[in-house]
């Protein structure tokens, strides 16, 4: 009981801080023009990637940094990061290629972000996330720390509604990857964009262990389209949205040559309002998806176009395969200018609101301190009378005479 009381006290001692945020609600993408996050892409310069992997995580890592690198190389990836939660890998930033990464996060709900690009770990977090406010406060709070911010594997987050995607802002990019969690990761990047918050997408295998190929070791992937492998091509690339996801089912990455034969993209355009996308095989079915979620059109074959509508706010698109591999594109979006949307950070501190919950905390902390006492023995009078032992009463033992004589 004593040390479900301390973790309560750990809890409210890191709720006390963070402010109440006022969050306007989500707008649809509009404008006359439509951002095509692959403008100006280049066919010869798709580089394959993965950001988020771990090599600390024992006994399961059992590799070096160097196997780890090499595994990832020997199967054609042009860019890696490792990933290791609170932990930032800097030996290796002078390789081409590698971005300093580290996971932050570790409180029980699994709300995790990738900081890419960062000089330093933070060890702030909640040990539980109660609130979106909370949510949002750690957002705000990593954001100066990262060159790219990550929202990792939304499905696997506990005791969070799904809604709640669509309030936060912040991040730049969410993490693909269909099977992590108990609800798909495209359910909660489609909360977000109908709610107006632009973000592109990561794809990452979470790989904990990269002897097992049953495991998520290169399950899934990044293809960047980026003229150099410097950090900063390569996070320019990402957060302008030049970039797909790929996901390997796991019968395919049980393959002796797993990688060898992947379907890929060849081009992906907009003429006008008309997107165009084509794959060098045929799909199963090509698939375009709006505003909530919306299937907008599916086609099969290899080749798949969409005319943008006047009242289409984003469209995405799903190339599906028989042999069950996915390949995700970033979304084309409504703007009034043609550019990129540019999310602010919009939420404002509510601050009558945030001193009232700052003087609940502080009343449910003095609570939980008198409990932590009343369960160690420990007495109010008695800790008075050992701070100051010259008022403390003499204390008399009764004379087992009298006591006696008495009965």
């Amino acid at each position: 009981m004593i040390v479900i009381v301390a973790v309560l006290m750990l809890c409210v001692l890191s709720y006390i801080s963070v402010p109440v945020y006022d969050f306007q609600s989500g707008r649809s993408f509009c404008g006359d023009s439509v951002y095509n996050p692959y403008a100006g892409a280049d066919s010869s310069c798709w580089r394959k990637a993965n950001f988020h992997a771990h090599q600390k995580e024992k006994p399961q890592c059992d590799y070096t940094v160097e196997q780890m690198l090499e595994a990832y190389r020997s199967n054609g990836y042009d860019i890696m990061s490792i990933s290791d939660h609170q932990c930032l890998n800097t030996e290796h930033a002078d390789r081409p290629g590698f971005i300093p990464t580290y996971e932050h996060g570790y409180g029980i709900n699994g709300y995790h972000q990738l900081v890419m690009g960062a000089e330093r770990v933070t060890w702030r977090d909640f040990p539980l996330m109660l609130t979106q406010s909370q949510m949002q406060y750690m957002l705000h709070w990593l954001r100066p720390q990262a060159e790219a911010l990550v929202l990792n594997h939304p499905g696997k987050t506990r005791i969070i509604d799904l809604a709640v995607y669509g309030w936060l802002r912040g991040y730049d990019l969410l993490e693909i990857n269909p099977e992590r969690g108990r609800e798909r990761s495209e359910q909660y990047w489609d909360t977000a964009l109908s709610a107006g918050i632009y973000s592109t997408l990561i794809g990452d295998d979470d790989a904990h262990n990269i002897r097992n190929r049953s495991s998520w070791f290169q399950r899934c992937f990044t293809m960047v389209n980026t003229p150099s492998l410097r950090p900063g091509d390569i996070m320019k690339s990402l957060k302008k949205g030049a970039a797909y996801a790929v996901y390997v089912p796991h019968d395919v990455n049980n393959r002796p040559d797993p990688h060898g034969d992947l379907p890929r993209m060849e081009r992906i355009s907009m003429q006008g309002d008309t997107i165009r996308i084509r794959v060098d095989r045929p799909a199963s079915a090509i698939r375009f998806i709006g505003q909530n979620g919306t299937l907008l059109a599916e086609g099969s074959g290899a080749e798949a176009v969409y005319a943008f509508r006047k009242n289409d706010a984003y469209a995405r698109a799903e190339a599906h395969f028989d042999d069950g591999t996915i390949l995700f594109f970033n979304p084309f979006v409504r703007t009034a200018d043609g550019n990129r949307p540019v999310n602010v950070f919009v939420p404002v501190v509510n601050y009558p609101l945030t001193v009232l919950c700052h003087l609940l905390w502080f009343a449910l902390l003095a609570g939980l301190t008198a409990l932590m006492l009343y369960l160690s023995g420990v007495r109010l009078g008695s800790l008075y009378y050992r701070w100051n032992p010259s008022v403390a009463p003499e204390r008399t033992k009764p004379d087992r005479r009298e006591t006696t004589a008495g009965s």
